[in-house]
Parts: C-alpha cells; structure tokens; sequence
C-alpha cells in the first residue's frame, strides 16, 4: 500500500515538473519578439524560428528523459546546446540573458561534479562575450555570472535531491520486502516449533501401530486413539497460533498508524482512554485503528489525524478525524446494528437500520463492510461521514460485556 502512494505521489510530482519544464519555453517568446520588432529579413527569420524548434525539441527530451526511468539522451542535450550558441548572433541580447537557463539545466543532466563545474564557467564565459560582442555596458553584464552560478546550484541541488528521493524510496520497497520475509520466517518457525514434535511423535506411533496391528491389535487400537488425542491437540495449537496471527493488539495497531502516517507526511495524535480495556473489545478496537488508518492514508489528503479512546460506562469507543478530504465516496451507505451513515452529502446523515454493511457501488469484501459486520456482531456502533467543518471521521462504540 505505501509502495503504490509513493509511486503515485512520484508520478503526480514528475507531471508537475514535466509541466513546469515546458512552461520555461514561454521565455523564448522574449527574444523572438525582440527579432520581429527589429525588421529582419526572411532568411533571418525562418532560421531563427526553425532553430527555436530544435532547440524546443531537444528541451522537451532531454526534460522528459530527466524525470523518467531512462537516462537523459546525450544528443539531444548536445543539440540543445549548439543550437542556444547559433542562435547568439541572430536573437541578440534577450537570447543572451535567457538561455543559460535551458544550458546550465541540459548540462546537469549530462555532467557532474568537476566537469559540470567547468561547463558552467565556461557557460558563463560565453554568455559574457556574446554580450560584449554586442556592445552590453558593464551593468548588464556583471549580474550574469552570478546569476549561471545561482541556477547551476539549484539544478544541482535538486538533482542530488532527486537521486536521494529514489535511493529512499528503494530502501523503504527493500525494507517492507525484508519485513514480509522476517514475518514468513517468524510463522515458519512458530509453525515448526508447534508441529514438528507432534508430527514426529505421531510418525514414530503410526508405525509402532501399524507392526503391532496383527501381532497386538489392542495396543495397536490403544496406540491409534492415543494418536487421535495427539492431532487434535495440534490442531488446536495450529488453530490458537493462526488466532493470535490474525488476531491485532490495540496497542501495536497505534504504533504501526503512527509510523505508516508519519512516512506519508501525516501527523497523528493519540488520546489514550482513562482506565484499561477489555482484551476481547481491545481486539475489536484494534480492527477499527487499523481500517481507519488504511482509510487515512489511502483515501484522504489529510496532514494531520486524531485517535481518542475512551472507556464509559459498559463501552468502550475509538474516534478517528482527519483534516483531509477524502476521495471515491469513502463509507457510503455504511450500515451498523442501529444506524445507517451516508457519505455522499457534506454532512452525516443518519437514516434508517439494516441487516448489513454495504458501501454503495463496492463489492463483498469491502474494508469498511468487514469492520461494520465485526461491530455489528459485537452488537456496537458505527459511524463514518464527513462532519461540517471538513475532513473524515470515523467513531466506533463497542459494548464492553458482548466484545468477545
């Protein structure tokens, strides 16, 4: 689930940028205007225009190329190149102050470190006898250097941010990978301590029972019923040790929010209740954290969320609210024991009973169906919406005596 929110939060801000990049070209306008204003000739014109575009192209390449899963194109930064210093001499000045922008941005993609430092220098060098060649005064001169050096910082700085956002992103993939292998490994093992005495022991009696049964079919029979005894009881093992798996703890359930929160940019804070809580309807409290963290993360825009635990009189509750908005009709339609909740209006909307929990247009299986059906059975409440100030809450009210 983390793993496709970051690769969609990657995705929206590559577009962004992408869009930005093109955006950029909006300064070729300046110089090419400037051309226009001055009464050029024709051949001077259509090569300016057709120098532009190639110039263009190769932006747009090399742009798109930077912000995807391949490396920028080398020909493509070479073109953009020899294309921004032919059209020196025929768009003047305007060209002159604007170009290094799209340069110093090609050669980042290219180079690094000493090179790319050099390449700037040089950049800059160029940039200022192209100016004095046209007869620029000192004071529109001197800010250029400055300013190549300035944008040649960003470009690097945000190039090094973007490789330290895809290292982060392999190592958080690799650490959950590493976490679903230590979990397989942790249940293999438990699995192995539970089963693997008992399933020796019942070998080693199979064929004691199985030389006796002509010779001594009493003991055989006796052996046989004793073995019997011996699967059951590992069944149950299996059966309690599958239980405890699935089974979540309150307390587990509120640090693992609180950690996934956190990574996607989402502060959380928790209000723990007054008094201890049943462990049967800490179980149930524990599916509610977890269904209304999962919702939280994958549904809302929130920047920060709120967990309140209380413990009254015969009942325990969770109230979960974010600031966020959520998308795709999150809860529509949720039923639970008494009360029905719709979350297609702005507000909460209370209506009439049902049988069963079923968001509008979601199938079987839906998280928040599953949850309503767990309250329902331990005869509570709940209730999801949008309250009138904004954002998304979700409250669950369970009966401490009928939690289990």
């Amino acid at each position: 689930m983390k793993v496709g929110m970051a690769a969609a939060d990657f995705g929206r801000g590559r577009r962004a940028i992408r869009a930005g990049a093109l955006a950029w070209l909006l300064l070729v306008g300046w110089p090419l205007w400037s051309l226009l204003e001055s009464g050029p000739g024709a051949w001077r014109v259509v090569w300016a225009f057709a120098a532009v575009a190639v110039f263009a192209a190769c932006w747009v390449a090399v742009m798109w190329r930077m912000f995807g899963a391949r490396r920028p194109p080398l020909p493509a930064a070479a073109g953009l190149i020899v294309t921004a210093l032919s059209l020196l001499p025929v768009l003047g000045p305007p060209w002159v102050y604007i170009s290094f922008v799209f340069v110093v941005s090609a050669l980042a993609t290219s180079l690094q470190g000493v090179a790319f430092a050099a390449a700037v220098a040089v950049t800059a060098g160029v940039e200022v006898v192209a100016l004095m060649a046209q007869g620029i005064s000192f004071g529109g001169i001197w800010w250029v250097p400055v300013a190549i050096a300035a944008q040649a910082a960003a470009v690097d700085s945000i190039k090094r941010m973007g490789v330290l956002l895809a290292r982060l992103d392999a190592a958080r993939a690799e650490v959950a990978q590493l976490a679903v292998e230590n979990e397989r490994l942790r249940f293999a093992r438990d699995l192995h301590d539970i089963l693997g005495h008992t399933l020796t022991s019942i070998i080693i009696r199979s064929q004691l029972a199985a030389r006796l049964a002509r010779t001594d079919p009493d003991r055989a029979a006796r052996e046989m019923t004793d073995m019997e005894q011996v699967a059951r009881r590992a069944l149950d093992e299996v059966r309690h040790a599958v239980a405890g798996y699935r089974a979540p703890a309150l307390s587990e359930e509120l640090d693992k929010a609180a950690r996934e929160l956190r990574l996607a940019g989402i502060e959380l804070e928790v209000s723990p209740a007054d008094v201890p809580i049943p462990a049967a309807t800490e179980i149930l409290l524990a599916w509610v954290v977890r269904e209304a963290a999962t919702n939280v993360l994958r549904h809302s825009r929130a920047r920060h969320c709120w967990m309140d635990l209380r413990v009254d009189a015969g009942a325990a509750s969770v109230e979960v609210y974010d600031d966020g908005s959520p998308v795709g009709g999150i809860g529509a339609g949720i039923t639970t024991g008494e009360e029905t909740v719709a979350t297609s209006a702005p507000n909460m909307v209370t209506g009439p009973s049902a049988d069963r929990a079923q968001p509008s247009g979601q199938p079987d299986g839906n998280g928040l169906t599953g949850l309503a059906e767990r309250v329902a059975q331990a005869g509570g409440l709940l209730e999801v919406g949008r309250p009138a100030g904004g954002g998304y809450r979700l409250y669950a009210r369970v009966p401490l005596a009928d939690a289990s």
